[in-house]
């Protein structure tokens, strides 16, 4: 089995093995942390399986030994007691922040052997009509390896490393696995922090999450090109793109849920640039921003955008808290939540 790269953990590292198991669901189920060009992930609930799983991709007998040696380290998996089957296993969907693939959809089985600390991805690809195919060339896994006297390890292992095919989206370069991925597993297994928090983008349909940025994205990108302030057009465009996108979709789920049929309101405290709230209007939900002073991009705006100066910080915001009255969503720059929240107690 090919070993394209190894990286040694510190010493004395008392997190592992739980800790590298934890960096590897970091890795499986909120890849954009790292690929920046990925939107996030979906994946089916796990299941244990045996070989017989794999048969809907592994038609062939030739490539099934081929891809089952390379998934057992050519040793067959230890089952424990007789009947059951030896790996953990999900189905992830990756989903790119700008979907150029038309309907195919691009996924990956990922396998994992806790008795071994190995963990192996087999991506394919799915087609409208259910067909699926093996991406053989970029099938890899990581193994955790301890050894007396030595410490831990994390190795990189590729199935078919010359025949590895790269898109830089859904597919990273080889290198960029060793180089920049494989570290990165190696410090989250060190620190071995679980929040009790959920990631944002958890609490949303990753899918539509995707298609909305890329329809705003579309929409509002020519805001780079006449973008007046002296700061970043694309640093602060694409940002808020991505605020309003999660808004937006956030909302869209609530009014679902809830059976609403007006859209959300919202006061932006602190606005800025207003461009968050240029996009939320024009999407149809009432609002207005409000900041210390104002910024030349506003005149640009349009009537339709309300944006106005106020000084007063957060005694601004009470006619529109909802105190008595209909009740906003509130939109606000983390370092202003302290003193804001405070203020309206």
């Amino acid at each position: 089995m090919p070993k394209l790269f190894e990286i040694t953990f510190p010493g004395e590292c008392k997190t592992l093995p739980e800790g590298f198991w934890s960096a590897v669901d970091v890795w499986i189920k909120k890849p954009h942390v790292v690929n920046k060009r990925l939107c996030g992930t979906t994946e089916t609930e796990s299941t244990d399986v045996g070989e017989e799983a794999l048969l809907f991709l592994l038609d062939d007998p030739e490539l099934l030994h081929e891809a089952l040696s390379f998934i057992t380290n050519e040793v067959p998996p230890a089952q424990g007691h007789e009947g059951e089957s030896p790996w953990s296993s999900t189905v992830r969907t990756v989903i790119p922040k700008v979907n150029s693939y038309g309907t195919n959809l691009h996924k990956e089985v990922v396998l994992k052997d806790f008795g071994r600390q190995l963990v192996s991805f087999l991506p394919f690809e799915e087609d409208s009509e259910g067909r699926v195919s093996l991406k053989r060339g970029n099938v890899y896994q990581f193994q955790l390896l301890h050894q007396d006297g030595e410490g831990w390890a994390l190795e990189l292992h590729a199935l078919a490393p010359d025949e590895w095919f790269s898109d830089g989206v859904v597919y990273p370069k080889l290198p960029w696995l060793s180089a920049d991925l494989l570290p990165k597993l190696v410090r989250w297994a060190t620190e071995c922090k679980t929040s009790e928090f959920k990631s944002t983008l958890s609490l949303l349909p990753v899918e539509k999450y995707s298609v909305m940025y890329q329809q705003l994205k579309e929409k509002y990108k020519a805001m780079v090109k006449i973008w007046p302030e002296v700061t970043d057009p694309e640093k602060f465009v694409y940002e808020d793109v991505a605020i309003a996108t999660y808004l937006l979709v956030l909302w869209a789920e609530e009014r679902a849920e809830k059976g609403l049929t007006s859209r959300q309101s919202f006061v932006d405290l602190g606005c800025g640039n207003g461009l968050l709230v240029h996009i939320l209007a024009g999407e149809g939900h009432p609002g207005r921003g409000i900041d210390v002073r104002r910024r030349k991009i506003w005149d640009m705006y349009g009537p339709q955008t309300l944006l106005e100066v106020s000084a007063s910080g957060a005694d601004t915001l009470l006619p529109y808290s909802g105190l008595g009255q209909k009740k906003h969503w509130l939109v606000t720059p983390p370092g202003l939540r302290p003193s804001l929240h405070n203020k309206l107690l």
